[in-house]
């Protein structure tokens, strides 16, 4: 395998190299070097480094020439400086539904950012232009003054200004106003920044000269990285134009740096633009590759108008990829980047980002992607499918001066297909959802005005569900106490509103859609009149420890449109649907007990908090006929009784000393650890259930089919509403978490008829300096009926809605990121079987493998792909130079940032 690396890092490069040459020569500038280069030894080394993309991929010898040159046209006609790699617009915020697990990519956490070394105290610079000399001794050929020839010889130290030069020997002729140092040449400007040679030629006045053999390095870079150069000549020819002969750039204190970058001739013509010629990066003494000539722009304004540095990727399915793209700038708030990629294997995209910026907490960013596919690589067919499609985001947030605030998150694609095949990350290849919403909300005291637009699309295997909201006018009050009520704490609120909603079903199998939801697809008038009102009245009561808080409520809802209960389709006739609500919420006094060590230190103590809740809904008599928009809608009659008890656990310690951070802080600062009266609760354990008196919740529950409803749907994660049954499953939760770094959860259903598992979750995780684990574990089970209930068993002979099924998602990253071998890996199993998913419980997985030096790294990554349509294996590989950039194959971890 050969690498050929592109990347905007020469930008980079060649802006770090104008500053430190001309330090000695521009006003501005700043350069720090000692006076032997193999001995410097520079702190604060960070080995962050921006994002670039890259490629690899095998290749005979004939075809990397070809790619060679090709890369060595493209840069040359690159015009603006490279910020981080556009990120693919098909690659928008999708949650992934299976895991809450983090995914420990190693190159997906920030470097951070080293403070910059301040300044050392020393002598303050001269703030005139007279040229001052002191030397062990001078010899003065000449009287007339500005006509002298001066020589200085031994510890010569002259300075004007800012700029301070030593040698062993320095030559003044005042005539030119020039100046010639000889022996071990130490030219500074400022208190950080430095250039030695042994030879330079300088004019004080027109601050324009040369030096020979010179070496050195700059101050420290965005990154916190020192660059070391050395040059056979660097000379400034005019105020803004630099030169520089046989250039070599690294971050590495070696006599044979790990990496290098060297140039023929170098012209920086400062603020502007960077030319090179002859430019080649080195690993070791080993030329990577080679560029005739290139041209960078390196303007102070870090946005300059150009071509993007193309990238480089592959994979198994959409063959070899190469993308390019242009930015340009559209004054000081708002840039547009147009790119283009073309697939080998399958076809070309085009796309465009607009990103806008109001002021400093106000941005508005869009843009789109579409694929052509199938005009390369095998033509349409069976075998084949066409999979292009496009995509759309808006995202934004602004905040009016009146207090207003507006934000959008749109998120269009239109296939999921194309989502599946394009998307690089595995949480948008396995979501079912898209969700676009628009807002505006205005907050004056207790009251909320919103207006929202919103439209979600669900994908399954063959059906595809659209729900819209399109507008929504919302007015809420938050709860509040009743002024005209003094003797009881009597708390008002509500919610309204006035809304055009919809809801459109969609399907390739028709048959099988009636067969499992037992009715056609429901198609909605493009806007169904929604009018909603929600008052709410709570009393919260306390008395010797216990806490009683009654609630009432209402809800009135008129719907232009219903559903027809007999043919199921929709009916242009209006509904309106009116119910109340009581609750009851009682929590006797906590149970507390004090747990102490056999020599009588405290241990930890235990309280026991149980409470019971009565909730009772009348008045939903037409559940069949409302068509389903979101949550208002899905709510049914219930007599209910929910009863759980909580117990937790508590230590001495305060929040603040659970974390190992804050006690390396504490015992810095000289201060014990503090035992602090403020409990920390590190376990907690709940269980509860709930007592239905209306198994079948007004009619609303249908015996032998997955029902989902409140309330049954926000007591568990888990369904259990496919029968009828007075107790619901017991669910019990319990959390650990000794340490802010450490933390266990645990889930589950426990079936009441038999006291069977139903289903399950587990999640772990650590986060310590060298070792960060994180892992979750979801089980669920195909409940079989007790014979009093099999009558309502589905065709499968099981509870309606249950499936048999375990999704294993463990991720482990191991190692220094700045120091030495690092590595890790992700990895997702489903282990539940499916049509189409064959006998590889393995749905992805990314394993990465690391080294970093002082002064770059080196990393590997393979990634697999086996869910839905994508099935490809892709290897990644980069390599990091501190203070320059990341070359590879593509940014490794990129689409979760």
């Amino acid at each position: 395998m050969i690498l050929v690396y592109v990347s905007a890092c020469q930008a980079t490069f060649f802006l770090r190299l104008r500053v430190s040459i001309g330090a000695f020569l521009r006003n501005k500038a700043r350069l720090v070097v000692d006076y032997r280069f193999r001995r410097l030894t520079p702190a604060n080394r960070s080995r962050r480094s921006a994002p670039f993309l890259r490629i690899a991929s095998r290749l005979n010898h004939s075809r990397r020439l070809i790619l060679l040159v090709l890369t060595g046209i493209v840069v040359t006609l690159a015009a603006g400086r490279a910020v981080a790699q556009q990120t693919n617009p098909v690659d928008r915020k999708v949650t992934n539904p299976m895991t809450d697990t983090p995914n420990v990519n190693p190159l997906t956490q920030d470097h951070p950012i080293p403070p910059r070394t301040p300044p050392k105290k020393g002598e303050a610079p001269q703030v005139t232009d007279t040229l001052t000399v002191d030397a062990q001794k001078s010899t003065e050929i000449g009287k007339e003054k500005g006509e002298r020839v001066v020589v200085h010889e031994g510890n010569v130290d002259a300075r004007i200004g800012t700029y301070r030069l030593q040698a062993d020997k320095l030559t003044v002729y005042e005539a030119s106003n020039k100046v010639i140092a000889e022996g071990n040449v130490v030219f500074d400007q400022g208190d950080q920044q430095r250039i030695t040679g042994s030879r330079a030629e300088w004019n004080y006045k027109t601050k324009t000269g040369f030096f020979i053999d010179s070496t050195g390095f700059t101050n420290q870079t965005q990154d916190g990285t020192r660059l070391y150069f050395t040059a056979d000549r660097i000379e400034r020819i005019s105020l803004d134009t630099i030169i520089a002969d046989n250039a070599q750039v690294t971050a590495c204190d070696e006599n044979v740096p790990k990496w290098s970058f060297h140039a023929k001739r170098v012209r920086i013509k400062t603020g502007d633009r960077v030319r090179l010629s002859s430019t080649s990066l080195r690993i070791k003494k080993v030329p990577i590759f080679y560029l005739p000539y290139a041209s960078i722009s390196i303007k102070h304004r870090d946005r300059a108008s150009g071509f993007l540095t193309p990238t480089f990727g592959g994979s198994g399915s959409k063959g070899f990829r190469i993308s390019e793209a242009y930015y340009q700038t559209l004054g000081r708030s708002a840039d547009i980047t147009f790119r283009g990629d073309v697939y080998f294997a399958r076809g070309v995209g085009i796309g465009t980002d607009l990103r806008t910026r109001a002021n400093s907490r106000s941005f508005l960013n869009t843009g789109f992607f579409y694929v052509k596919d199938r005009i390369l690589g095998p033509r349409e067919n069976a075998a084949h499918p066409d999979q292009g499609g496009s995509s759309f985001y808006v995202e934004g947030v602004h905040y009016f001066p009146n207090g207003f605030t507006a934000a959008a998150d749109v998120n269009v694609t239109s296939n999921l297909a194309f989502r599946q095949v394009f998307s690089d990350s595995i949480q948008q290849a396995i979501s079912p959802e898209e969700l676009s919403q628009v807002f505006v909300n205005k907050d004056h005291k207790d009251y909320s005005f919103n207006f929202l637009a919103r439209a979600q699309v669900t994908s399954l295997v063959s059906t595809r569900i659209r729900v819209r909201e399109m507008p929504s006018v919302t007015i809420d009050k938050r709860p509040s106490p009743l002024s005209f009520i003094k003797k009881l704490p009597v708390y008002f609120s509500f919610e309204g509103g006035a809304e055009g909603v919809s809801r459109k079903e969609t399907t390739d199998d028709l048959p099988t859609f009636r067969q499992q939801a037992g009715r056609d697809p429901i198609i909605s008038p493009s806007m169904v009149q929604r009018l909603d009102f929600h008052p709410r009245v709570e009393v919260p009561l306390n008395y010797a420890g216990w806490t009683v808080t009654a609630a009432a409520a209402g809800r009135v809802t008129f719907y232009s449109d219903s559903m027809d209960p007999v043919l199921r389709t929709v009916a242009s006739r209006n509904l309106t649907r009116g119910y109340g609500e009581f609750e009851v919420d009682v929590r006797p006094p906590p149970l507390a007990r004090d747990y102490h060590r056999n020599g009588g230190a405290f241990f930890f103590r235990h309280l026991i908090e149980p409470y019971v809740t009565y909730r009772r809904i009348v008045g939903v008599n037409d559940f069949d006929r409302i068509i389903r928009f979101d949550y208002i809608e899905a709510v049914a009659d219930t007599n209910e009784i929910e009863f759980g008890i909580a117990n937790r656990f508590f230590t001495r310690r305060s929040t603040e000393n659970v974390s190992a951070a804050a006690k390396k802080k504490a015992s810095l600062n000289g201060a014990r650890e503090s035992k602090a009266t403020q409990p920390y609760e590190a376990l907690t354990i709940t269980v509860r259930g709930k007592y239905f008196f209306d198994r079948y919740f007004g009619g609303a529950l249908v015996p032998g089919q997955r029902n989902q409803f409140y309330p049954i749907n926000t007591f568990s994660g888990f369904t259990y509403g496919g029968v009828p049954r007075a107790f619901s499953p017991l669910n019990l939760e319990a959390r650990y978490r000794p340490r802010a770094d450490v933390f266990v959860d645990f889930r589950t259903d426990l079936d009441t008829h038999g006291g069977s598992l139903r289903a399950m979750s587990a999640t772990f995780g650590i986060n310590k300096s060298l070792v960060q684990a994180f892992q979750t574990f979801y089980y669920t089970r195909a409940i079989s009926l007790v014979p009093s209930l099999a009558k309502f068993a589905d065709a499968r002979g099981k509870e309606a809605g249950t499936l048999r099924g375990s999704q294993w998602s463990p991720s482990i990253f191991i190692g220094d990121r700045e120091k030495g071998f690092y590595g890790g890996a992700s990895v997702f199993f489903d282990f539940q079987d499916r049509p189409g998913k064959g006998n590889n419980s393995l749905i992805s997985s990314t394993g990465t493998i690391g080294y970093s030096w002082d002064c770059c790294a080196v990393t590997a990554q393979i990634s697999t792909f086996n869910v839905g349509l994508r099935k490809e294996n892709r290897v990644l590989f980069s390599f990091r130079l501190n203070g320059i950039g990341t070359f590879g194959t593509e940014q490794i971890g990129q689409r979760f940032r």
